[in-house]
């Protein structure tokens, strides 16, 4: 699911794996490069900033762990689309340090949400 410019949701066998990706090139590649991966919930993205929620999962196998959120968000560039421009990723935070960051740099609200994985 495409959010903005190189960025993208991608729920690779189930919708539990939900994780942001960098699409490279024309082919459908996708590079995690240290982005949130499972459970991604809601995201957001504006010009400077793209915004996901999470609920982690502490292995692989494992369900996600609905009792904890982590929030991220990733400072866009303008060369964003070349992987081998790195990326600036913040988090994990929490609810209150999320909601300061917020306030205080502008980030976008979540439009995409998936209920069924909050």
């Amino acid at each position: 699911m495409p959010l903005d410019g190189p960025y993208r949701l991608v729920a690779v066998d189930i919708d539990e794996d939900m994780a942001l990706c960098r699409s490279v090139g024309t082919n459908g590649n996708c590079l995690g490069d240290g982005l949130p991966d499972a459970t991604i919930f809601q995201a957001g993205v504006n010009a400077r900033y793209v915004v996901v929620a999470r609920h982690p999962r502490h292995r692989w196998t494992e369900a996600p762990d609905r009792s904890v959120t982590e929030y991220y968000y990733v400072v866009r560039s303008p060369d964003e689309a070349d992987p081998r421009t790195p990326l600036t990723i913040v988090g994990p935070m929490d609810k209150l340090q999320y909601d300061r960051e917020s306030q205080r740099l502008g980030l976008p609200e979540f439009t995409k949400v998936f209920d069924h994985l909050k």
